[in-house]
């Protein structure tokens, strides 16, 4: 039966319809009902979502995190984004339609915090993106990260919802129906803040999420099915999300009200919010404090709000005085308590309460909370919570009566005279709540001040504040009773440092500032314990007043002392305000970018905009001076990018009209020329000159990996060869001789050539211009060298081209030693066929440059390779002698069998011995022993009869077909004892694959036994490649590439290279052992 539109049926809350279904529910009963509504805009009217919209949106959404299943059930997939909340709720709902656990994290961790969460909840695939702040937050996590991770780019809004705002039928392919999840299967994992330390992660059952969210009283009070509840400024990726804009609308049928979809997304403030809830018709409104307190002072927004049913906050403690004056003026205020640990045990509007009560919450019926006493003045008490049939916490902690519980930490104090309610006071651990539920935990920022040698005392505050600030008491010299303006400059300059240290360990939010230092006076000294120590909240209180005035002048703008610009003219401001918001976020600013995508927050850009209006009014320009009275918070919302602000902030100065100059979303293509353009100087034009050198000096880089080692240990024994400077970073666990030495014996090449005199080993910097090499040894290069072979790469084939920088900037600096040495050597690099990209099914690759409009982009490995392809044709024009060796598929070689185990193909290998058969793909390899490519490289740069090519290629000149390589395998696999495998098509490999993976429940388990599902998008790629080719009509094997590959052209390469030439064909004695040395590694399960 199908619902009417008129009716809303209400899912069971028992678990029969299982949380990872319940969209399916609603697309059966209530698909014509409005899910949400996207609030009209200036230019846009609003968009009401439908219950059909979202379910067919949640099923695309869970076939891009998870295609073809292909990810076992049950996997942890991480989400780190910077999107629409429609988009973002719809990607959490998808992930688990695709039967795995969505693990939303929130953006402002840390690194350190989000590697610790992702690695302690086995999280392997995250989908991150959004903003440049996520996407350089994503490089440092892979560079960080020691854990397999894949990551999956986020869906866009048009992915989700093609047609949005339209009705009719609209296209849908179902994801399958796998199985439901069960009363103890996590459906989610959310985190805590981490202020505390490193955040932890905490699975939620779906036992618990039924019982601690949904069966509880408080979700069930916002609003009736259909009406709409203000929720467009909650953060989805917290708890208050997960509950109010998740759970709330699937089970009660209420209608949340979100921003717009806009880019970037929208930031939100008090004033934005506001105005969307009055004019989306809501009915009740869930928020934070800080967006109290801006409304508490405008009358206006304050008339709006008492027309609401309940205007609801939570996430931190409400100053005493907004909440009396908005409840004086018939706003019905109601506090809200829970946890992401506990869940939400309240109820919204307490029968006994009145509205002056507004600052306590009633604990439902459903939980057995607890109080225990802490005997102190204000007679608070611990809330501790104990598991019972009605509340099952997601965390236990304690026990009370023999029974699990949950020991909050929170300080409440109860009502004076009506049993049953409580009021929230404080942290147990002294952890600061400020206005917006930011948290901060001092005890490490105190830490820091107090090493200064004139602090005797450090107390940070900031409860129910925008902004932390700190109490100093001195040391008895330092002290002073007229601490006037020009002595307290000079204390501030100089416990400075410390509190710089200070800020650099802390979370932005956290951020102390030189106008926000009380100092203490020596006639009311700090009270001390028996112990000797400080007790916090008797400090505090003892210099209320001093703090409060501090904050008053805050307010007015009179503390705030930072320095302005020395000049108001545009290029000064833009420079004073890079480095302030710099400063201020602890990164490098790009002026045009927006600052919310780099790290800009609430409470910076409200810090932003009183360090700005300080300046403006003490400057000496009486124009300038009255700017200030013009800037406030939402100025830095309205002109979100340095150069936009300055820009405003120039024009009203001089009262000229500003304009906004529009966002440039450059091509992939835009970016590679500009990263060219930037890595190329300008050389006058020269012809390079063939050079006859009576013995080899060669400077050889990256030489401890795979090819490395093969080039260096075939250098060293060649008779051509005088020198060889090895180059290769530094490491922090051991020294390069321990590097090599093990590198050598991993292929079992002959250790004893590392004491060669021909050998110099050194830890270099290629992003350095020095290389990072002392004075000597880089002379000695420029002096004598005759060749540069360039190796060393950063390999990570997840990283965007501008995470490759690095590694161009050190391409860039050794091509200018080639210039800058004596002989001009020539220079060798090792590229790759991925800067030629993949995919074009028969096509040959010739040994040329590749033009800018046929380069293939979206893969920042190739892309990085093919700007420094650039760069050296740029350097050949200029009279450099260079040559560019693209490498195709590296194989392990015949004496050792050396082949990462990582690698694609052990992956399929080992997947196939898994599974049973092994696949067959049309077309040939032309794979390459590491031994024989390390010879043509070699042939190459030593060959002087004539200039290098420009480009050559490094492949098997002869291929094979692919399925006789995979009939060796199996031949092999005979050998040792295991059933011969049949091959079958790629496509019916795949799938049989992702099958048997996803029938293992844990996802450790899948990807050991299956491994070439980590990589299942580049399998999925090689497996729609070889249908085209079995749809299209195949030509003979020997004429294309294997797996959508293009074919590499060696006509150069062997022309330089006999040993190329007359390599052996591959052979069953290879597969032998690389298999071999596979198993020794345990790969084969």
């Amino acid at each position: 039966m199908i619902a009417p539109a008129s009716s809303f049926i209400h899912p069971p809350t028992d678990g029969s319809v299982p949380l990872d279904h319940i969209v399916d529910f609603h697309l059966r009963y209530n698909p014509q009902r409005p899910w949400a509504v996207l609030a009209a805009t200036e230019d846009r009217p609003e968009v009401t979502v439908t219950y059909e919209q979202l379910a067919h949106a949640v099923h695309r959404a869970a076939h891009i995190v998870n295609p073809g299943a292909s990810i076992p059930q049950g996997t942890n997939v991480g989400i780190i984004a910077a999107t629409d909340t429609i988009v973002y709720l719809t990607l959490m709902l998808g992930i688990s339609r695709a039967g795995l656990v969505p693990f939303p994290i929130s953006p402002r961790t840390q690194l350190a915090g989000i590697t610790h969460l992702l690695t302690k909840a086995n999280t392997p695939y995250v989908t991150i993106g959004g903003s440049p702040a996520i996407l350089e937050l994503r490089d440092n996590l892979l560079a960080s990260i020691d854990c397999p991770f894949n990551t999956i780019p986020v869906p866009t809004l048009n992915d989700l919802y093609p047609e949005l705002g339209k009705s009719g039928a609209q296209d849908f392919v179902p994801f399958p129906d796998l199985d439901h999840a069960k009363s103890d299967s996590i459906v989610i994992i959310l985190h805590s803040s981490g202020s505390t330390g490193l955040p932890r992660p905490i699975p939620l059952h779906q036992e618990g999420v039924l019982c601690n969210e949904v069966q509880q009283p408080s979700i069930w009070e916002y609003g009736e099915p259909g009406q709409r509840v203000a929720l467009m400024a909650l953060p989805s990726f917290h708890a208050m999300g997960y509950i109010l804009q998740y759970l709330g609308p699937l089970f009660t049928g209420y209608v949340p009200v979100l921003f717009a979809p806009s880019s970037p997304p929208t930031v939100p403030t008090a004033e934005l919010t506001l105005q969307t809830l009055v004019r989306s018709g809501c009915v009740s409104l869930f928020t934070v404090p800080a967006f109290l307190e801006t409304w508490a002072r405008d009358e206006e927004a304050i008339k709006q709000l008492a027309k609401l049913k309940h205007v609801t906050f939570g996430g931190g403690s409400l100053a005493q005085w907004v909440g009396d004056k908005l409840i004086s003026h018939g706003v019905p205020v109601y506090s809200l308590y829970g946890s992401t640990e506990a869940g939400s045990m309240t109820t919204v509007d307490p029968s006994n309460r009145s509205p002056s009560d507004w600052p306590f919450v009633e604990f439902s019926d459903q939980t057995d909370a607890r109080f225990i006493g802490q005997h102190d003045a204000e007679g608070s008490c611990v809330l501790i919570f104990v598991e019972c049939d009605g509340h099952k916490p997601f965390l236990y902690n304690c026990e009370v009566d023999g029974k699990r519980a949950y020991n909050t930490k929170d300080l409440v104090v109860p009502h004076p005279t009506k049993k049953g309610l409580w009021k929230f006071v404080g942290r147990l651990d002294d952890q600061i709540i400020l206005l917006n539920g930011e948290k901060v935990n001092p005890g490490p920022m105190e830490d820091e001040v107090v090493k200064s040698p004139i602090v005797q005392y450090a107390a940070v505050f900031g409860r129910e504040r925008n902004q932390t600030g700190v109490l100093i008491e001195l040391t008895p010299d330092a002290q002073s009773r007229d601490l006037d303006t020009t002595r307290r400059a000079e204390l501030v300059e100089e416990i400075w440092p410390y509190i710089e240290k200070a800020n650099a360990t802390s979370p932005t939010h956290a951020r102390l500032d030189k106008w926000a230092i009380v100092f203490t006076h020596p006639d009311r000294p700090l009270p001390h314990t028996p112990k000797g120590t400080v007790p916090r909240s008797a400090a505090i209180k003892l210099y209320r007043d001093d703090i409060e005035a501090m904050y008053a002048s805050i307010e007015k703008g009179e503390e705030v002392d930072t320095a302005g610009p020395s000049d108001w003219t545009e290029d000064h401001v833009t420079k004073w305000m890079k480095d302030y918001v710099g400063g201020l976020l602890g990164r490098e600013l790009d002026a045009e970018g927006d600052l919310f995508q780099q790290g800009l927050d609430s409470l910076t850009a409200t810090l932003l905009a009183r360090t700005l209006k300080s300046a403006l009014h003490r400057a000496p320009d009486s124009n300038v001076q009255r700017v200030g009275d013009k800037v406030n918070q939402q100025t830095v919302f309205a002109k979100p990018s340095i150069k936009q602000l300055v820009q405003h902030i120039v024009a009203l100065s001089s009262d000229a009209n500003t304009t906004s100059s529009a966002d440039i979303h450059e091509a992939a293509l835009e970016s590679i020329k500009v990263m060219v353009q930037k890595h190329t100087p300008n050389r006058p034009s020269k012809s390079p000159r063939v050079q006859h050198p009576s013995a080899e000096r060669i400077v050889l880089t990256g030489t401890t990996g795979a090819l490395g080692s093969h080039l260096l240990s075939q250098l060293l024994q060649n008779e051509k060869v005088e020198r060889v400077w090895a180059l290769n970073r530094k490491s922090r666990n051991t020294d390069g001789m321990q590097r090599q030495r093990a590198s050598f014996e991993d292929k079992n090449l002959d250790v004893k050539l590392l004491e060669s005199s021909k050998l110099i080993l050194a830890e270099a910097d290629l992003t350095d211009e020095n290389l990072g090499l002392d004075d000597q040894l880089l002379e000695e290069i420029r002096a004598s060298a005759t060749a540069i072979v360039h190796n060393a790469w950063q390999v990570n084939f997840n990283l965007s081209l501008q995470s490759f920088e690095p590694s161009i900037v050190g391409a860039e600096n050794l091509i200018n030693l080639a210039f800058d040495s004596n002989h001009h050597p020539r220079f060798v690099f090792t590229s790759s066929i991925s800067a030629a990209g993949v995919g074009a099914i028969g096509l040959s690759l010739p040994e040329e440059y590749i033009r800018f409009e046929n380069v293939s982009t979206g893969f920042g490995y190739g892309e990085s390779k093919f700007v420094t392809e650039k760069m050296l044709e740029s350097a050949q024009s200029s009279g450099l002698e260079t040559c560019v060796v693209r490498l195709g598929q590296l194989t392990g070689d015949k004496l050792s069998g050396s082949w990462s185990p990582t690698d694609w193909v052990p992956s399929l290998v080992a997947s196939s011995l898994s599974v049973g058969y092994l696949p067959d793909a049309l077309g040939s390899v032309s794979w390459i022993p590491l031994d024989d490519a390390a010879t043509a490289v070699i042939d190459a740069c030593l060959s002087r009869e004539a200039l290098l090519p420009p480009i050559i290629h490094c492949a098997h000149p002869r291929p094979i077909p692919w399925s006789r390589v995979m009939r060796m395998f199996s031949h092999i696999f005979e050998e040792r004892g295991n059933k011969r495998l049949e091959l079958m098509p790629l496509a019916e490999w795949n799938q049989k694959v992702v099958e048997a993976a996803s029938a293992i429940s844990l996802a450790d388990e899948a990807f050991k036994r299956y491994p070439s599902t980590k990589i299942q998008t580049t399998i999925d790629g090689m497996t729609h490649s070889d249908e085209q080719v079995r749809g299209a009509g195949a030509p003979m094997d020997g004429e294309f590439e294997a797996g959508g590959m293009a074919r590499m052209s060696t006509t150069k390469a062997v022309g330089l290279s006999k040993a190329l030439e007359n390599v052996e064909p591959l052979s069953q004695e290879h597969v032998r052992e690389w298999v071999r040395y596979w198993g020794e590694r345990g790969l084969f399960v």
